[in-house]
């Protein structure tokens, strides 16, 4: 249980942000009920990969109740606490998770689906917990079925998939996926894949609100830290174009560094491309030991771009 107070210098008055003063207060409940839980264990003392495994199935249901706001229409919303509407939600859902045992336990796949109702049609619009439609959706007592998938086979591999099912249209409306690779201290890399969806005839998810990006970063370094690099980009396969680029570099010596910079940026078109130029910068940056790093020698990220 929390409580929460809140008083703003201005209010709105017929949508228009006036220069009244308001004040918010309102309780919070929330509890978690977990089970029955069902488990199986299978021993595989053959097997190189473990020696048990073990699948669970649990059911879950999570309440929460925040009182009643009788001025919500009347709060300038700056972030997302502003935008709490007096309503109870039941979040409901099931996960399976499959265990390895060898020297140790480790959670190598997991799926969960679930879902949340709310007895005030609006909470559904500012639902924190929901990617596709925070701030967006329309007003609705369900919101949409949420899919959650993730696997490490192993300590260096490791991925996840996220999709949400739209229960008024019966179809997808995002799907993302995310993987990486670790091999010891010298190689990281990520990619990262998100689509929007366009459905026709649902609110905000109209042609021109529709995405679909790929981002990836790799990382080499050598051991000991002496040399390294990175590399990575975000790409917008809807116009087919790159919507940023950067490739670093170092070397570190004992008593000084040398780094450089290079970035790309191409938001033209783009959903956060608003006061952001197209360009390309870069940068040399060196380190003394005990003394500092001295960097933008070029101007590149102080205001002279397109060198």
């Amino acid at each position: 249980m929390s409580w929460r107070g809140t008083y703003w210098t201005e209010s709105l008055a017929n949508n228009v942000q006036v220069p009244v003063s308001i004040g918010r207060r309102y309780f919070d409940f929330q509890t978690r009920i977990t089970g029955p839980v069902l488990n199986r264990i299978w021993n595989t003392p053959n097997n190189g990969y473990a020696e048990k495994f073990k699948h669970v199935i649990e059911p879950s249901l999570s309440i929460s109740r925040v009182t009643a706001i009788d001025n919500f229409d009347r709060i300038v919303k700056l972030d997302g606490v502003d935008t709490a509407i007096g309503s109870t939600r039941f979040n409901y859902g099931v996960s399976n998770r499959l265990y390895a045992k060898k020297a140790t336990t480790r959670e190598i796949v997991s799926a969960s689906i679930s879902q949340s109702y709310y007895t005030d049609a609006r909470a559904a619009q500012y639902d924190q917990g929901l990617q596709s439609g925070y701030g967006n959706n329309a007003p609705t007592h369900f919101n949409p079925v949420v899919l959650q998938v993730r696997v490490s086979p192993t300590d260096k591999v490791q991925g996840d998939f996220r999709t949400d099912w739209d229960p008024t249209k019966h179809t997808l409306r995002t799907l993302s996926a995310n993987g990486g690779l670790s091999l010891g201290t010298w190689l990281q890399t990520n990619a990262g894949w998100s689509q929007r969806r366009f459905i026709p005839g649902l609110a905000n998810f109209e042609e021109a609100s529709t995405s679909n990006y790929l981002t990836t970063s790799t990382t080499v370094r050598r051991p000991g830290n002496r040399i390294g690099g990175a590399y990575a980009f975000q790409y917008d396969l809807k116009h087919n174009s790159f919507l940023n680029q950067r490739l670093t570099a170092y070397y570190n010596a004992q008593c000084c560094g040398v780094g450089i910079e290079y970035q790309t940026y191409n938001l033209a078109g783009s959903f956060s491309s608003f006061g952001v130029p197209r360009d390309q910068r870069f940068n040399l940056s060196f380190t003394l030991a005990g003394v500092g790093t001295f960097s933008n020698l070029f101007g590149a990220f102080g205001g002279q771009q397109g060198r």
